[in-house]
C-alpha cells in the first residue's frame, strides 16, 4: 500500500495551508475573499501554523502516497508526496491529552503550552466578516450539541488534494480518529459538507443538525451547507 499516514511536523504547513486552499476552492472560497488569495498570503499563513503544531489537545495528520516524490511545498525528505491532511482535537477533558511523538510534559509546561495566546493570521484578501457569519452558527451548533461537561474529540477539518480523491486517504486520516475515540471511550463530533457525507456515515456518524447559509446575503449566490453529525462513544477495548 503506497499511502502512509505520518504526523505533521512544523515542516508540512505550506504543504497543508496549500491542499486545503485547494480543497475547499469553490463558491463559499471565493465569496470569503476579496480576490485570490496570494502566494504571500499562503505562506504567512503557513507560518502562522506552525504555531498549533504540538499543542496540547491536538493532533495533526497527512497522508503521504509514498510512489510519488515529494511535492513542491513538501521536506525534501518527506518520503513521498503529501495528499491529504487531517487536524483532530479533543474538548472538555479533565487534564490536556499529550500530542502524538510528545514526551509526557511536566504540569507546568502543559499548563503553560494550554494557556498561550497568538493573534492568528488575517490575510489582506479574507473577508473576516463573512467567515465570522460562516463559524458562528457551526460553533453554535456544537456547543448545543455536545455541551461542556462530556469529553469528546472533534474532527476540525479533513481535506484531500483534489488529484487524489477516491484513494482511501480520507478514510485512513479519519480512521485514527475512530480509534483515537475508541480508546478514550468518548463520542465524536464534525461538520460534513455534502462531500463527506458518504463517508461519515459509513463510518457511523449521524447527522442530528443541519445548518446552511445564505451566500445571497453577502453578495454571492446559492446556500452552502453543512450536516452536523456524532459518533456515538463504544466500549473500550
Amino acid at each position: 500500500m503506497p499511502l502512509v499516514l505520518c504526523p505533521i511536523t512544523e515542516r508540512d504547513t505550506l504543504a497543508w495551508t496549500r491542499i486545503r486552499t485547494l480543497a475547499y476552492y469553490g463558491p463559499l472560497h471565493v465569496l470569503i475573499h476579496t480576490g485570490t488569495v496570494s502566494q504571500s498570503s499562503i505562506r504567512s499563513v503557513a507560518d502562522d501554523r506552525k504555531n498549533e503544531i504540538g499543542n496540547p489537545n491536538t493532533w495533526h495528520w497527512k497522508v503521504i502516497d509514498t510512489n510519488l516524490p515529494p511535492g513542491d511545498d513538501d521536506p525534501e525528505d518527506n518520503g513521498g508526496r503529501t495528499i491529504a491532511i487531517a487536524v483532530w482535537s479533543a474538548h472538555n477533558l479533565p487534564r490536556p491529552l499529550k500530542p502524538h511523538g510528545k514526551p509526557e510534559d511536566s504540569s507546568e509546561a502543559v499548563e503553560a503550552s494550554w494557556g498561550k495566546s497568538t493573534q492568528p493570521c488575517i490575510p489582506p484578501e479574507l473577508r473576516l466578516d463573512v467567515l465570522t457569519a460562516v463559524l458562528e452558527p457551526l460553533r453554535a451548533a456544537q456547543h448545543e450539541i455536545m455541551g461542556k461537561a462530556e469529553p469528546y474529540l472533534k474532527l476540525d477539518s479533513l481535506v484531500t488534494h483534489p488529484e487524489h480523491h477516491r484513494r482511501g486517504a480520507g478514510r485512513m486520516l479519519l480512521e485514527w480518529g475512530l480509534n483515537k475515540a475508541d480508546e478514550e471511550g468518548c463520542r465524536i463530533y464534525l461538520d460534513a459538507t455534502p462531500v463527506g457525507l458518504r463517508l461519515y456515515k459509513q463510518a457511523g456518524f449521524q447527522v442530528v443538525k443541519e445548518v446552511t447559509f445564505d451566500m445571497g446575503k453577502w453578495g454571492g449566490a446559492g446556500t452552502d451547507w453543512w450536516a452536523c453529525m456524532v459518533r456515538e462513544a463504544r466500549d473500550k477495548p
